[in-house]
């Protein structure tokens, strides 16, 4: 069976990497995810894409029990660009500071989501926050082997089957290579993405796109999770939108694999995993001044030198694992499909509904949502300033 043909396909790019003859390219399918697609008059049957593919191949040796921490950044302006609490800041520099190099996911110039290659603070701080769309890893792969080989330290940050697939490629364990994954929610469709872009520009002709944060802090961190704000930088203004809605959309358009994911799970794939400390307050209310707070897994030996590293430059907090799992579940377990979701990728793909049109249809706001419009305005307040403590 070709790795074309495989339903669980995550579009990892490791067997597009791996190719010999670059008979493998990396397209959307119907529904805009990108998977692999061979070149049948260029393949030779040397069957390595088969081999090399993380969902018959890898199985990761890290600890079924990892350690837990909450992690801080110390430097504020670093936490404000970041999603959460700048724990991959606090990696990347300092595998930049060891002369090596850091791959994760940018926007290119036409805000499409992509794997790149930092060398430097200022290509790192594109990395910065979440993209919230699945990324295409191009070469990247073959890159960071290259590096690996040249004797570079190595940070490689993606969502666990990206990972998974970059350590399928390897075929081998790099004493120079650092992973970080993702607690990863699941990937939304590139092609519904571009929609979402077309539909915000439709009425703004002389503009284009040239920056979109889905997490940016002007009210906080804590009242991300009720409200879904996302800034758009276009060439001629900064657009603020209260409550978003490609959060909510992403419960529709996930890839069909990450319901039914292999890599979100316990023992995680990576050195490193990272994510926003939800329900940090439940906790320790002292963990959270509402600039973000992250909580990380340190998954390895591996993951213990790289923290061993950082530690002077983040407030840490060691954490047990069952609270990190009360917010983030998908630690340990995949997402689950919306039962709408294929009508949801029917209409927006293949009948070129407009998002506006699917969303009315199929999305239903979440009912903590609802109950927190309903409130009086002391309530609200009592919400955002007391528990969540925006602007505190």
């Amino acid at each position: 069976m070709y790795v074309e043909d495989k339903e669980l396909c995550t579009g990892c790019g490791a067997c597009y990497n791996a190719c010999p003859v670059n008979a493998i390219s990396m397209k959307m399918d119907k529904y805009g995810f990108y998977k692999p697609i061979i070149d049948k008059a260029k393949c030779i049957n040397c069957g390595l894409c088969e081999k090399i593919c993380p969902l018959d191949s890898y199985k990761s040796n890290n600890n079924i029990t990892p350690q837990v921490y909450a992690l801080i950044n110390k430097d504020d302006n670093v936490r404000l660009k970041s999603a959460s609490g700048g724990a991959f800041s606090a990696f990347g520099k300092n595998v930049l500071e060891q002369n090596g190099v850091v791959y994760g996911v940018i926007w290119n110039d036409d805000i499409v989501a992509i794997h790149s290659r930092a060398e430097n603070v200022e290509q790192l701080e594109k990395m910065y926050s979440s993209k919230y769309v699945q990324s295409n890893t191009k070469d990247t792969f073959k890159q960071a082997k290259k590096d690996l080989d040249n004797g570079k330290k190595v940070l490689f940050s993606g969502t666990p089957c990206q990972i998974a697939g970059l350590k399928s490629y390897l075929k081998k364990d790099y004493e120079k290579l650092v992973t970080i994954d993702l607690i990863c929610h699941g990937v939304p469709s590139p092609l519904i993405f571009e929609k979402y872009k077309q539909e915000f520009l439709k009425n703004k002709p002389k503009e284009k796109l040239i920056n979109i944060n889905f997490r940016p802090k002007i009210n906080g961190w804590s009242i991300q999770y009720i409200i879904h704000p996302a800034i758009l930088l276009t060439t001629q203004k900064q657009y603020y939108v209260k409550k978003d809605f490609w959060i909510p959309i992403m419960n529709h358009s996930f890839n069909f694999s990450c319901a039914h994911c292999n890599f979100n799970q316990l023992p995680r794939v990576a050195d490193i995993t990272i994510g926003d400390f939800w329900g940090v307050d439940e906790y320790d209310k002292s963990l959270n001044d509402d600039l973000g707070t992250s909580i990380i897994l340190i998954n390895n030996r591996n993951g213990e030198i790289l923290l061993k590293e950082i530690e002077l430059n983040c407030r840490l907090e060691k954490v047990p694992l069952e609270v990190a799992i009360k917010r983030n579940p998908n630690i340990y377990s995949s997402s689950k499909a919306h039962k709408n979701r294929k009508e949801f990728l029917e209409d927006a793909c293949i009948n070129n509904k407009s998002l506006k049109y699917c969303v009315k249809k199929y999305l239903k706001t979440p009912i903590h949502i609802l109950i927190y419009r309903l409130l009086p305005q002391f309530a609200k307040d009592f919400i955002k300033y007391k528990i969540l403590k925006v602007g505190k």
